[in-house]
């Protein structure tokens, strides 16, 4: 799951460019699936999961199980279904460069994953204009690093693309 401060930066992108009645709870949808316990059930992870750090990025969000987790129809169940589209589309993206994370173990790829999470919140942050929902204030860093696999610039355009979606033809295309 990419951090907090991409999923907030994609859920900001959203609201700026779709109508959105309540943006709270927008938020909150846009968070609730990496605040519970257990993650691999609100992703519907593959159990292949921990394999390699292929079966990671790849097997992370099953999304055609994620389907009865949701209603578009309001806006925190927009903001839950646009998380598990980031999620999805992120690990995608970071999976076309499968050369360089072939012989990675699975908790290679996650602590690496997790320190570039910390090491962009502070430019995500500041250039999303980022508020952090009280339930995962705990989450509101500042790392100011240079992250080690994630590129800036390619992340910069997943999140104004993900904003951009239109989710229901998204969903509809599954």
């Amino acid at each position: 799951m990419p951090g907090l401060s991409i999923h907030l930066s994609v859920a900001n992108t959203y609201i700026n460019k779709h109508k959105i009645k309540d943006k709270d709870a927008f938020l909150l949808g846009s968070v609730s699936p990496d605040i519970s316990e257990d993650t691999d059930i609100t992703h519907h992870s593959s159990p292949n999961i921990r394999n390699n750090a292929l079966s990671f990025l790849l097997g992370k969000v099953i999304l055609k199980d994620c389907l009865n987790d949701f209603d578009i129809s309001t806006d925190f169940g927009k903001g839950y279904f646009l998380h598990l589209v980031t999620d999805y589309e992120f690990y995608r993206s970071l999976a076309e460069d499968e050369e360089k994370y072939r012989n990675m173990s699975y908790r290679e790829i996650k602590d690496i994953l997790y320190h570039d999470y910390f090491a962009t919140s502070k430019y995500y942050k500041e250039k999303y204009n980022l508020v952090f929902p009280e339930i995962v204030k705990e989450y509101d860093t500042l790392g100011d690093e240079t992250p080690l696999i994630i590129d800036i610039k390619k992340t910069d355009s997943i999140i104004e693309w993900l904003g951009s979606l239109n989710l229901s033809e998204y969903l509809n295309n599954l």
